[in-house]
């Protein structure tokens, strides 16, 4: 659900783009996985639990932000800048559709993965609802009339 919107936050930091090397046709950030043939370092997002869950006022999605580089270093220098992000604490996350409420680093692991790269993957959760526009305000309010 709300992956799109974290992409479209993170791919538009100029920061994060030198970081990562990217182009303008390639963002090095990617949902679900990279090819072999994509270039260090690079980012992949998962969703650890599609759709999130929903209570009575917010729904609720986990996010794996997972950072690859050939050097150590690199791997943990991006991460720095991904957690600066996501972590509410200090920015507000803008999307068009949702409104996000809360979003914190719950978790993560360093790894080195069957290429020899080093890996960064960091668990985020985000807590948020589904901004009214005012089309569904205006038909919620003559449905009422």
């Amino acid at each position: 659900m709300i992956a799109q919107d974290i992409y479209t936050y993170l791919s538009s930091d100029s920061t994060l783009q030198t970081a990562l090397n990217a182009t303008a046709t390639d963002t090095k950030i990617y949902p679900n996985y990279a090819r072999l043939s994509s270039r260090l370092p690079f980012i992949v997002y998962q969703s650890t639990n599609p759709g999130g869950t929903q209570d009575e006022v917010l729904n609720e999605e986990d996010l794996s932000i997972i950072i690859t580089s050939d050097t150590y270093a690199t791997t943990v220098a991006i991460s720095y800048i991904v957690t600066a992000l996501l972590d509410l604490t200090e920015t507000q996350i803008p999307s068009d559709t949702y409104n996000i409420y809360y979003a914190k680093k719950v978790g993560g692991n360093d790894y080195a993965d069957d290429l020899g790269r080093h890996v960064r993957a960091l668990n985020f959760t985000f807590k948020f609802n589904k901004k009214v526009t005012d089309n569904t305000s205006n038909s919620n309010e003559q449905n009422n009339n």
